[in-house]
């Protein structure tokens, strides 16, 4: 039985005329995985059966085309599919938990997991941003939606300090500066109990190669480039790493990928242009 599963707004699902999203910058960049998972429904054999997301694209006016094939959709969607495993697995073990989504952008990762009424889940954005995605989702008992920045300082204060949390963000942290990064991640070690936090890094070749297309189509930029891993590992003293993949080596992949990033793997600089790392605290 659904439980704690935010509606869509009731308004919008009936509305006929297609939703204008007005969002530059990094916010706009929401619209890139959004879009990524709707095609990966649309196709043959999908991953994430991300049926949600196709709704909420098909909703919006925008011209997609034009996003279509950036950053490759299926790393975007084959992130999001291992960041789905890892909260599955710490609710498993934790159906008390708080679920903090940082950047959530459009994202409908509530929908597809589904937690149990038991959890605490909230979604963190821009105001601009939740005010976009309150076209598609409602505040509800154990689901509740935060508009602030990241890097604001009292916004953590609006969730429960008593329990284990795990913190995801999917496509946020490189649109950061590394002083920015460390500063949320001492926050959340400082604010919960224990838990475990996840995202997704790129290094500078990542980040060059598609600097210049990311500018063009959404006016956002790259901040902060993970080269080393053991410099993320030092970014806050209560972390401690349980996990570290490449994406372009993910088992999730389409057979198809796997082939053309295999022998790209060997090189370090590709096999570490975009990784996930998960840790514990």
């Amino acid at each position: 039985m659904i439980t704690n599963l935010p509606p869509e707004n009731a308004k919008q699902s009936n509305s006929k005329k297609p939703h204008k999203v007005h969002l530059t910058g990094e916010k706009a960049t929401l619209l890139m995985p959004l879009y990524a998972k709707a095609l990966d429904n649309r196709s043959r054999h999908p991953i994430l059966h991300d049926k949600k997301a196709d709704e909420i694209v098909s909703m919006i006016d925008y011209d997609f085309e034009k996003l279509k094939g950036f950053g490759n959709g299926n790393v975007m969607v084959v992130r999001a599919k291992q960041l789905d495993e890892w909260v599955k697995e710490f609710l498993r073990s934790n159906p008390n938990a708080v679920v903090l989504n940082l950047g959530c952008g459009l994202d409908t990762r509530i929908s597809r997991i589904n937690p149990p009424a038991t959890v605490s889940w909230f979604d963190v954005d821009f105001p601009e941003v939740i005010e976009e995605r309150q076209n598609f989702y409602s505040n509800r008992d154990g689901y509740q939606m935060i508009a602030s920045s990241l890097t604001e300082l009292t916004w953590l204060q609006q969730t429960p300090k008593d329990r284990p949390a795990i913190i995801i963000a999917d496509g946020v942290f490189e649109y950061l500066t590394k002083e920015e990064v460390k500063g949320l991640l001492n926050r959340i070690t400082n604010y919960f109990p224990r838990g475990q936090i996840a995202f997704d890094t790129m290094n500078s070749y990542a980040m060059k190669m598609g600097r210049k297309r990311l500018k063009e189509r959404t006016g956002a930029e790259h901040r902060w480039a993970a080269d080393d891993v053991k410099e993320v590992d030092q970014l806050d003293p209560k972390l401690r790493r349980i996990a570290q993949l490449s994406l372009l080596g993910s088992k999730y992949l389409p057979v198809k990928y796997r082939g053309l990033f295999g022998v790209a793997l060997i090189f370090p600089h590709y096999r570490n242009m975009m990784r996930l790392l998960q840790y514990e605290f």
